[in-house]
């Protein structure tokens, strides 16, 4: 495995970060004294999620190939959290319509740039606690992007530790392997599972999806005009004409007529010919909800710090997944 990705010069980042985080609204109003959507909330330490993910990001694609999609309403903030990071592109949308659009719209921007592009989509709510694992893992996702994958898309998936009925989860074609690093062809997408279901994922080594997603940007671009056309349609024209996506009332009419979709339930769970790198020993998770934030951070000294935080706001129900802060503390010195 090389230390970067195959012609890094062509190898582009998209960060999404336009989601409303309505879920974690109790828990970043109580902490910062307003409902900031989760990727701009610092929760895990002094860094916010959405910063966290840029600097994870840069060790592996430098900043001035990283493009970042937020709503209009949060450009400014958006940009003061990525004043340390030059290069670093941030694109406005003029409204949520799910990952769907909210993927095309930076894909238009890269592909514009470099219709040989390689592209890799990050979320920006997720949590590692060693986050050293993830440039391995999606170097091995690019390589098997371009040679286990005949759609020309590979997803990362983490080792699944426990069964969990609160993630999404990746079935491989063949069981997976311990240590194992190259692509396996996708059997099936398992959304939330119930308790029994997700006890046989974990014993079948299924594979938490973290959504994030390797390929070139033409084949990202195809998969989704297969199964997204009216969205591809609506922002094609701007693929020839990059300088009109500052044109931003052009671009919210454009959205005003585009509905709706999602990337993992309208596009990956529908495409053939996927394939999935499992991503080990990561401590992976999302932070969707505060009790999966709790669960992300248990044993470290971030959960004690969070805790604190939260209890002095006596509004805040803490989640009964939550140790007693006082414990949390003394096991954090």
């Amino acid at each position: 495995m090389t230390d970067l990705p195959k012609n890094p010069e062509r190898t582009w980042a998209i960060v999404l970060a336009a989601g409303d985080g309505t879920r974690m609204a109790s828990l970043t109003r109580a902490i910062h004294g307003q409902s900031l959507p989760k990727q701009f909330a610092a929760l895990t330490g002094p860094r916010t999620l959405f910063q966290q993910t840029l600097h994870r990001v840069a060790t592996i694609i430098p900043p001035e190939r990283v493009v970042a999609v937020v709503s209009d309403r949060h450009e400014a903030l958006a940009r003061q959290q990525v004043a340390d990071l030059r290069g670093v592109q941030i694109v406005p949308q003029p409204r949520n319509l799910g990952t769907g659009p909210g993927l095309l719209l930076p894909l238009v921007h890269i592909l514009a740039r470099d219709p040989e592009a390689r592209v890799v989509v990050f979320p920006s709510d997720h949590y590692f606690q060693r986050p050293a694992a993830l440039k391995p893992a999606v170097l091995a996702a690019l390589d098997a992007a371009a040679k286990d994958s005949p759609a020309g898309v590979a997803l990362l998936g983490a080792e699944a530790k426990e069964a969990s009925t609160e993630l999404g989860w990746i079935v491989p074609a063949a069981e997976e392997s311990p240590g194992r690093r190259s692509g396996l062809p996708v059997a099936s997408f398992v959304e939330k599972p119930d308790v029994r279901r997700a006890q046989q994922l974990l014993e079948r080594h299924a594979l938490w999806n973290t959504m994030i997603v390797a390929g070139s940007g033409r084949a990202l671009w195809h998969l989704m005009l297969r199964h997204l056309p009216r969205q591809v349609m609506a922002l094609s024209p701007y693929l020839t004409k990059i300088d009109a996506l500052n044109d931003r009332e052009s671009l919210k009419n454009t959205y005003r007529e585009m509905p709706a979709a999602d990337f993992s339930r309208d596009v990956l769970e529908r495409a053939d010919g996927l394939a999935v790198v499992p991503m080990m020993d990561a401590g992976w998770s999302d932070c969707g909800t505060p009790e999966r934030l709790i669960g992300a951070l248990k044993g470290t000294p971030a959960l004690g710090q969070l805790i604190e935080r939260l209890s002095r706001n006596s509004h805040y129900p803490i989640p009964r997944s939550a140790p007693a802060s006082n414990d949390v503390l003394a096991a954090a010195s």
